[in-house]
């Protein structure tokens, strides 16, 4: 069972969501909301009588950062304060390089609905090794079609990371690894599938990995 729960987990980063139909401007009841075009942090946050910037740290951002049309942001529902942390702050030490040295990231994180990528994807450069990103616990290994062989492991504060395209498997689930330790060999014609979630909702792993870089 408890295999189970980690690999439904696992589809539940992976499964893209499907496109909804067109979205009115209209705050939603629910704790989400679609951007609409023309939309802005504090015209948001004023539809929804919250802070603009406590808005933007719930969803990961700051509010000079752009939105994009039809993205899904989380909404406040009351109970957060205006200091509230970013995700990338629950992380408590530097984040490692997955790989053992920098390769370019040919397929960005997105949360556009036509165009969704929940992780980011490396190409395959002169690395070969991969290494655990954080330190945490093997929760998940297996396989899948499009991700080969892959590594889920497990963080403090609700964070996971995956690890997808791998030739070889060099851990066992259960084992606890520091960051730097070896994951497993990548795939001959694949880079690196890299993704990091918090529960269910999915962050972007070039800003989790600045601080390690």
């Amino acid at each position: 069972m408890r295999k189970l729960r980690y690999f439904l987990i696992f589809l539940g980063f992976f499964l893209l969501f499907p496109i909804s139909a067109k979205q009115s401007p209209k705050p939603e009841q629910a704790s989400n909301y679609r951007v609409v075009k023309g939309d802005s942090w504090f015209g948001i946050a004023r539809k929804f009588k919250v802070s603009a910037e406590t808005l933007a740290k719930l969803n990961g951002r700051t509010t000079s950062e752009n939105l994009y049309e039809r993205e899904l942001l989380s909404i406040p529902n009351g109970n957060e304060k205006i200091s509230l942390s970013s995700p990338e702050s629950l992380i408590k030490e530097k984040s490692s390089y997955p790989l053992e040295r920098k390769e370019r990231v040919v397929k960005k994180y997105s949360e556009l609905t036509y165009d969704p990528h929940k992780g980011i994807q490396f190409v395959r450069g002169n690395s070969s090794l991969v290494r655990a990103s954080l330190p945490g616990k093997v929760v998940h290994v297996d396989y899948m079609d499009g991700y080969e062989n892959f590594i889920i492991l497990e963080h403090q504060n609700g964070l996971y990371s995956i690890y997808g395209n791998l030739e070889r498997i060099q851990v066992t689930e259960g084992q606890q690894v520091k960051s730097k330790d070896r994951l497993g060999i990548l795939s001959k014609d694949k880079g690196l599938y890299f993704q990091v979630n918090r529960q269910k909702q999915s962050l972007n792993p070039e800003r989790i990995l600045e601080g390690g870089i």
